[in-house]
């Protein structure tokens, strides 16, 4: 979702006809109103939206966790993108599974009006598409968040406010919270039980005795490049790391592929212990791998969530994003923000200032070793 969220045609056409659509398909969910019974505790079947990025739906996962125990019986779907689906195996309680591109919503809007949801939460945050698609979905309760200054929550049923004060996993909660005002619950991965089936390359290089580390270097999404750490930044970090005896893995998709060939070919020349995962796993896949890593240091982004619920000893790079907000949630992990500049000033993802800049380059290595010295990492 991160190339359809941060595409500035999709904000634009979902801000200047998502606005009035919403609100027309507002004045249609109060006409059509269901008449079936609106008490949570009936619901049979519920749809979560989440059209949000890979760490949406991760941290959306404690959302379920208090949905299953509060429904037990109850048909849990995620209706997802296509661009966080990867992610979707991944999430426990989840009894249905169901994507679609952005710019599928006739699709969309069919399959949600087919189910006859008794219970559908919407958890997008500020795109309107969400709350086009549940005010149209004819479900008997519909809950949604209010948020500020993006006119979207008119046609809900239930609406919580969406908190600029809080992490987004409570964010989440609340939606629940809203219909059980005691409802709790953990984002928490189901990862694979097997061994990932690697290529006889990558096997090799995992079985060689040495420790792992796993960094991932490339933030994703709106004006991506001013969330990136140095390349001579991680350079240093890669070379501190093996030689203290790790393997280095760089991870990313396979747009990333080749951003690392070039990142090893310029900064790493014929340096050992370094590889390139990019496009060579699976979401599900390279979590098995975190959930057995030494180290992570990622920037803010997907990755960085799936090695924090992995268990990893996860180092979060944060410098647009305020950790607070979006810093990774798990047993080992901590997050670091640049010694100067601006920073930490994004709330929905797109907050920038005209004068801008790259705040992590005012994040040191040192800062970055000594995180990982106190999670027993190094």
């Amino acid at each position: 979702m991160a190339a359809e969220r941060g595409n500035r045609l999709h904000r634009w056409l979902d801000r200047y006809a998502g606005i009035p659509l919403a609100a027309l398909a507002a004045g249609g969910r109060m006409l059509e109103r269901p008449r079936r019974s609106a008490d949570p505790a009936d619901a049979r079947r519920v749809g979560i939206i989440c059209l949000g990025a890979i760490g949406d739906l991760l941290l959306l996962s404690g959302l379920l966790e208090g949905l299953r125990r509060r429904l037990p019986e109850a048909e849990l779907e995620l209706v997802v993108s296509s661009g966080n689906a990867g992610a979707a195996p991944l999430i426990p309680h989840a009894d249905a599974v169901t994507a679609f591109g952005v710019r599928h919503v006739p699709t969309m809007l069919r399959h949600v009006r087919a189910r006859r949801y008794d219970l559908l939460i919407d958890s997008t945050q500020w795109a309107r598409l969400g709350a086009i698609v549940s005010n149209l979905s004819g479900a008997g309760l519909t809950v949604g968040f209010a948020t500020k200054g993006q006119a979207r929550a008119l046609g809900y049923d239930r609406t919580v406010a969406h908190s600029p004060d809080l992490h987004e996993t409570e964010n989440f909660l609340a939606l629940g919270r809203a219909l059980w005002p005691g409802l709790c619950g953990a984002p928490a991965l189901r990862l694979p039980a097997a061994e990932p089936a690697l290529s006889p390359q990558l096997t090799r290089a995992l079985a060689d005795g040495r420790r792992h580390a796993f960094l991932h270097m490339w933030p994703a999404g709106y004006k991506s490049g001013l969330k990136e750490w140095p390349a001579a930044h991680w350079a240093r970090l890669a070379r501190e790391l093996t030689g203290a005896g790790f393997s280095v893995w760089l991870t990313g998709s396979a747009a990333d592929a080749p951003r690392n060939a070039a990142f090893l070919r310029e900064h790493l020349p014929g340096a050992p212990h370094l590889h390139s995962l990019a496009g060579r796993t699976s979401l599900p896949e390279l979590a098995w791998l975190l959930s057995r890593a030494d180290a992570v240091v990622s920037v803010n982004t997907g990755v960085m969530h799936l090695a924090a619920l992995a268990g990893a000893p996860t180092v979060g790079l944060h410098g647009a994003t305020d950790p607070r907000r979006w810093g990774p949630v798990g047993p080992r992990c901590v997050s670091l923000l640049p010694r100067a500049g601006r920073f930490a000033y994004l709330d929905l993802g797109f907050e920038y200032p005209r004068d801008a800049e790259p705040a992590l380059q005012h994040l040191p290595v040192e800062d970055v070793l000594a995180a990982l010295h106190g999670l027993h990492a190094l």
